[in-house]
């Protein structure tokens, strides 16, 4: 297996490095020292010596670029870069930072590069280390870390790294796909042009391309909830398999660039929230009003991105509750295309169904606020209901 990039070790020796912090003593040794701390009074002739014993000391910031690289690498401590202006404009060069992401994913890359995230998900499947999930959380949560910033890390580690390695779109040919195929047969002729590409001798791995091909190809979904299932989505397994979306991603607003690295992260197989987490209710209730609730006009690519099961089950039932009736007023208003009202229609009975399990089994909140005025709701739901359309799980393959 490859060496970490921007390193002379092992995988092992690096992950190992990355499990502790710079030792206290060598902090010590290293710690900043800040001019401004410095203050001009005179000093009695028996401190000359401790004066000039810590005017000897090394400074990180008196390091040379190439050595504070290397330690900020090993160390992938954010807090080195913030601990001073000096070291985080030093450690701030574009080249460095591609070389930290590069360190993040590398176990990653090296170990699934054209592994579909199917696959990578089976409980048999080799592990990755777990100190790599908080990592690249990390590092994609920067502010700095665009789509664009992604892909050209990915495509200078495939050419260190990945030459002559296969690298395979993979296509999951459920309901949405056939429609897509039947609907627009110059959008299938482009993928599968690309696709086929993958198959010459010369071919060579093009992160861009590739991206482009499967985001071009996931626009021309149709939204339906019911001919859709998130693995249409998958691609390559490029982030670790307990990576999560950021919040920001999640809760909105988009625009272009943020489009394209949610789907990013989707396609790598990157999951929506646990919903095990304290609090992270709220960020999926504010994902789901983002999505369908309060936007003019929904993103069709948006909502086939986060709108997962996950993200409504287990919410407070008076929340789900008042949830549902913003969606059936929203239906009733008429606003919406007719793909729009199926998805909200789909909602509306599934979430209902997840609703009735939590009041009938779970304990009753003395305190929940339900919106008492549910007319709406009501006959609404009452409508979805005599047309037989029934609520039986999530999702076609």
């Amino acid at each position: 297996m490859a060496s970490p990039p921007g390193t002379n070790v092992t995988p092992l020796q690096a992950r190992e490095t990355r499990k502790r912090a710079l030792s206290m003593s060598t902090a010590h040794d290293l710690a900043v020292d800040d001019p401004q701390n410095h203050k001009k009074i005179q000093q009695p002739v028996a401190s000359v010596d401790t004066r000039c014993s810590l005017s000897s000391r090394p400074s990180l910031q008196n390091l040379p670029l190439e050595l504070l690289e290397s330690i900020f690498l090993y160390s992938t401590n954010f807090a080195l870069p913030r601990s001073s202006p000096l070291l985080g404009a030093k450690l701030s060069g574009k080249a460095t930072l591609l070389r930290l992401f590069m360190v993040g994913f590398h176990d990653t890359w090296d170990r699934r590069f054209g592994i579909p995230v199917e696959e990578a998900q089976v409980s048999n499947f080799p592990k990755l280390p777990d100190n790599d999930i908080s990592l690249q959380f990390d590092l994609l949560s920067m502010p700095w870390v665009d789509i664009d910033f992604i892909l050209e890390a990915q495509q200078i580690w495939a050419d260190k790294y990945a030459r002559g390695r296969c690298y395979r779109h993979y296509v999951t040919e459920g309901l949405g796909t056939q429609d897509l195929y039947e609907k627009n047969v110059h959008a299938r002729d482009r993928y599968l042009q690309h696709v086929h590409q993958h198959q010459e001798e010369s071919w060579t791995f093009d992160a861009r391309a590739c991206f482009k091909a499967d985001y071009e190809r996931a626009l021309q979904f149709p939204p339906a909830m019911e001919k859709f299932s998130l693995n249409s989505l998958w691609g390559s397994a490029d982030v670790h398999t307990k990576v999560r979306i950021p919040v920001d991603l999640i809760t909105g607003p988009w625009d272009e660039e943020k489009k394209r690295r949610l789907f990013w992260l989707v396609r790598a197989g990157a999951y929506v929230m646990d919903p095990r987490t304290k609090d992270s209710w709220k960020v999926r209730l504010a994902g789901l009003e983002a999505t369908v609730i309060t936007p003019e006009k929904p993103d069709p690519l948006v909502l086939k991105c986060l709108i997962t099961p996950i993200i409504w089950i287990g919410l407070p039932p008076d929340a789900t509750h008042n949830r549902i009736v913003m969606m059936c007023r929203r239906i009733a208003r008429g606003v919406d295309t007719q793909d729009m009202i199926q998805i909200l229609q789909f909602l509306v009975r599934a979430m209902h169904c997840d609703l009735k399990f939590m009041t009938d089994y779970g304990d009753e909140d003395e305190d929940a606020d339900f919106d008492k005025d549910d007319e709406f709701y009501d006959k609404l739901y009452n409508e979805l209901v005599e047309e037989g359309v029934e609520y039986e799980g999530w999702g076609s393959s």
